[in-house]
């Protein structure tokens, strides 16, 4: 529909320039005698696409993999995004500081199927009787890999919009790549949707790179 392609633009563009501020909940370490789980306020970005790592990188680089030829999800504790936003691009010095998940390896994303539009559902209690329960803003994104990754947002309103906007620009990406419609790439992959990346601009046509992102993607499957 119209409104949703309107919506995932408006969307992406958010996440690539503003990001999105949410709590990130680790999972204890197998071997950890504490069970507990880490929070982390964190900010997700969406990197976008590297649609000429293949041309004239140093393929020993351990920055040239194909997640960064593919756009990314990237996210990573404030004080790291405070630094990222004053230099301007993601520093290759602090990139291990941030955890990143291909947009193209989501494999699904999950919320509490009891929500309702008053933001609350009804569960029953230790007699059996129906109360209301507070719906909170938890998400999940299971990647291809099986690894899961648990998000918190502010409030379900928020939620939803992060959870609606994330599946609309990943189908989006999806059937542009398959289709091969070539203005993906004026908005996943041009110089001006990778500000934030500091990426060299793009040497090859539109074209070109998208053939090489598009196999990279079909190689997955």
């Amino acid at each position: 529909e119209e409104g949703e392609a309107h919506f995932a633009l408006d969307f992406q563009d958010d996440i690539i320039r503003n990001g999105v501020k949410l709590i990130y909940h680790k999972s204890p370490a197998g071997s950890s005698a504490d069970p507990d789980w880490i929070q982390s306020t964190v900010k997700l970005f969406l990197r976008p696409g590297n649609c000429h790592g293949s041309s004239g990188s140093d393929s020993s680089s351990p920055h040239n993999n194909n997640n960064n030829k593919r756009p990314t999800l990237a996210w990573a504790v404030l004080p790291v995004v405070s630094r990222m936003q004053i230099v301007g691009n993601f520093d290759s010095s602090e990139e291990a500081m941030w955890s990143s998940l291909g947009l193209l390896d989501v494999h699904t994303i999950l919320i509490d199927e009891n929500t309702e539009e008053n933001g609350c559902s009804n569960s029953p209690d230790a007699d059996g009787n129906t109360a209301p329960t507070t719906i909170t803003g938890f998400f999940s994104v299971t990647a291809n890999d099986g690894a899961v990754h648990v998000f918190e947002a502010p409030s379900a309103r928020q939620r939803d919009y992060v959870v609606r906007g994330l599946k609309a620009v990943i189908a989006r990406l999806a059937y542009n790549m398959v289709a091969g419609n070539a203005d993906v790439i004026g908005e996943m992959f041009s110089e001006d949707a990778g500000a934030l990346t500091g990426e060299l601009p793009s040497l090859v046509t539109p074209w070109k790179a998208l053939h090489g992102v598009t196999h990279s993607f079909l190689d997955q499957l």
